[in-house]
């Protein structure tokens, strides 16, 4: 994955990294699937370019919540995803331990996630929508 964010590919990653951060929450993270399928679905980015994206971006800056004893279960809001990521691929040393790779390979809820967004690409003359979150699941 590209790791030099530019504010063309910002502006397409702003709803892709919030989508993706659903899977964080300490919440029923499947309440939001088909809204995150929807926004992934809608995005330029591939699948493999997703699962690039959720572990090499999203993951290092949204994994403690995962381990959080009261984690964060509103959302993350936009900005902040945007300025820890940014600040996090602007770093010139990055410690990757292989954690982002394997969660995204053992995540049943992300192979159910991709799963809908081929889905959703499948279908002919489908638009590319951007569905507000599901009222209650976070923001």
């Amino acid at each position: 994955m590209d790791s030099a964010i530019t504010p063309v590919n910002i502006v397409a990653r702003r709803p892709v990294w919030e989508a993706l951060s659903t899977l964080f929450l300490d919440t029923d993270i499947s309440l939001s699937r088909e809204y995150r399928a929807r926004i992934l679905a809608a995005s330029p980015y591939s699948l493999s370019e997703l699962d690039a994206i959720l572990a090499d971006e999203v993951f290092p800056v949204c994994r403690w919540n995962l381990l959080a004893v009261a984690g964060e279960w509103a959302g993350f809001g936009e900005q902040w995803l945007e300025q820890r990521i940014t600040k996090y691929l602007s770093r010139k040393l990055r410690v990757h331990f292989g954690f982002g790779r394997r969660f995204v390979h053992r995540s049943d809820e992300w192979s159910a996630t991709k799963q809908a967004v081929e889905a959703l690409r499948a279908i002919p003359g489908q638009p590319n929508q951007t569905l507000q979150p599901p009222s209650g699941s976070f923001r």
